[in-house]
């Protein structure tokens, strides 16, 4: 697959609120309500498209901000996969909660939040196979770190690459663009737009 993060460009632009901090999660195999039950998480409501799950995520904040649960909106896609989005969350890079839910199935999550931390684990039956900083490509960790090394280059992010050039990439949607090569599900705002989101939250601090 030839995507790259050229093709993720629009990503920073289109919701710049969201796009601060995010975290992107694709599932395979499963529904999602099969997401929810496996999170055991407590359903709120349902809604059409990322705004209106936006504005539900953000609606008591920062009064009623609880660190202990988190927002997450939930969508069955067309192709076996469903998606996870949480604004300003980290659901789906937290191990404890993913770890379990990846048993027969793959997971690939990309996290980012404003003190520029670009997380992306992939998954797969149990194993974490790849956890790397995308800000530090080259010093990855997991059962089988060489494994994203080509999806990497792919998409257009050197591993031999100083700081410097590296802080200037837009490594939100490298991350983007290499779930898409990992999964085959590409992604784009029509998706965020149109898809019907379960919202449910999750208690991130058990255990």
């Amino acid at each position: 697959m030839s995507v790259t993060m050229d093709d993720y460009s629009w990503w920073r632009t289109w919701r710049p609120a969201w796009a601060e901090a995010h975290c992107v999660t694709l599932i395979g195999d499963i529904t999602a309500e099969g997401v929810v039950d496996a999170l055991d998480a407590e359903p709120v409501t349902r809604v059409r498209g990322a705004d209106a799950l936006y504005d539900h995520a953000v609606a008591d904040w920062p009064g009623g901000y609880d660190p202990s649960r988190a927002v997450i909106g939930v969508a069955t896609l067309d192709d076996d996969w469903t998606l996870v989005a949480e604004v300003n969350g980290y659901v789906g890079v937290t191990e404890r909660l993913v770890g379990p839910l990846s048993s027969g199935r793959t997971v690939v999550s990309h996290f980012s939040n404003v003190n520029a931390v670009h997380t992306f684990h992939w998954w797969h039956d149990g194993r974490l196979l790849v956890d790397a900083d995308l800000m530090f490509p080259a010093e990855r960790t997991g059962a089988d770190p060489d494994a994203i090394v080509e999806h990497l280059r792919g998409v257009g992010l050197s591993l031999d690459a100083d700081p410097e050039e590296i802080a200037a990439t837009d490594l939100s949607a490298a991350g983007f663009a290499l779930a898409q090569r990992i999964t085959g599900v590409a992604c784009t705002p029509v998706l965020f737009e149109r898809r019907d989101f379960v919202v449910a939250t999750v208690d991130v601090l058990d255990g």
